[in-house]
């Protein structure tokens, strides 16, 4: 064997070696994602609107587009998440499945395929409630009804049994894209929690607001707008036994707006930091399906 050839040997085994190392490296910090063994299923049947071909679109993983939840998708997969749906009104054995399930904006009459909405009711609520009480993170996002389309009634049906209220209102109008703070809420207003670690100012527009009663706690609170003496509750969480319940009045981090400060450089908007926050939270407080 000449040396040359024994040089490419010693060299060949080296990178043989490294890259091993590199999987085994990978692997572990695979491992440590806190979205590792987990699915994050989305609600696709109390939202359900539709194009006119036929697809369905608004607040889903598939849609790409500014209405679409796909960049929020792929916050959740870079933090080790699998991605599900759920496109019929959720049994026990489907929550079983999901380690988080998210319901965003139920449509009512004016946004809903056909002007049929599918209203959150009966043996449903029965499954969400005792799959949280077992330890399940249940996701609410609403919106306001007028524009967005959400259906109050049946989501606090849902809602109330954690101790959270969305109230029929609407505030954080935005009249013009040149000018978006009235959209936004600063650091100012932001407790100590992990959703606003290193948050300097979020954004949303035309949301609803919360009320909140046990065991439910506010989140995120700001004055009244328009001189209004006063508070409203923007966000709310709430231990409900084993599990934790999130709840905001607005879709919120949907692709129009998950980098809208990258639109707004006058305003220091971290819609996407403070996405990331939310998506580590809510997994750290997930556990592995209980089904395969």
């Amino acid at each position: 064997m000449t040396k040359s050839n024994t040089i490419l040997r010693s060299l060949l085994r080296v990178l043989l070696c490294v890259s091993a190392s590199l999987c085994s490296i990978r692997a572990a910090l695979a491992d440590d994602l806190p979205g590792t063994g987990k699915v994050v299923a989305l609600d696709h049947f109390y939202n359900y609107q539709l194009l006119p071909n036929g697809t369905q679109f608004h607040y889903i993983w598939a849609d790409k587009k500014n209405s679409g939840y796909s960049q929020f998708g792929d916050v959740w997969k870079h933090y080790g998440a699998t991605l599900s749906k759920i496109d019929h009104a959720p049994t026990r054995q489907d929550l079983d499945r999901c380690s988080v399930y998210i319901i965003c904006n139920p449509c009512n009459a004016t946004k809903a395929a056909n002007h049929e909405p599918h209203y959150i009711e009966g043996d449903s609520i029965d499954a969400i409630v005792s799959w949280v009480n077992d330890g399940g993170v249940l996701a609410l996002f609403a919106n306001d009804e007028k524009v967005g389309g959400c259906e109050y009634k049946h989501l606090d049906d849902l809602a109330t049994k954690f101790g959270i209220t969305f109230n029929d209102d609407v505030r954080n109008l935005v009249p013009s894209a040149k000018d978006r703070t009235p959209g936004t809420f600063d650091a100012s207003l932001f407790p100590d929690h992990p959703l606003f670690k290193d948050v300097r100012m979020i954004f949303m527009k035309e949301i609803c607001t919360l009320q909140v009663a046990d065991p439910a706690k506010t989140l995120l609170i700001a004055p009244k707008q328009g001189g209004a003496q006063g508070t409203d509750i923007i966000m709310a969480t709430s231990h409900y036994g084993k599990g934790l319940v999130f709840a905001v009045g607005d879709p919120w981090i949907y692709n129009e707006y998950i980098d809208v400060g990258k639109k707004t450089p006058n305003l220091p908007i971290d819609n996407r930091k403070a996405a990331e926050n939310l998506v580590q939270w809510l997994l750290s407080a997930a556990s592995a399906p209980r089904q395969p």
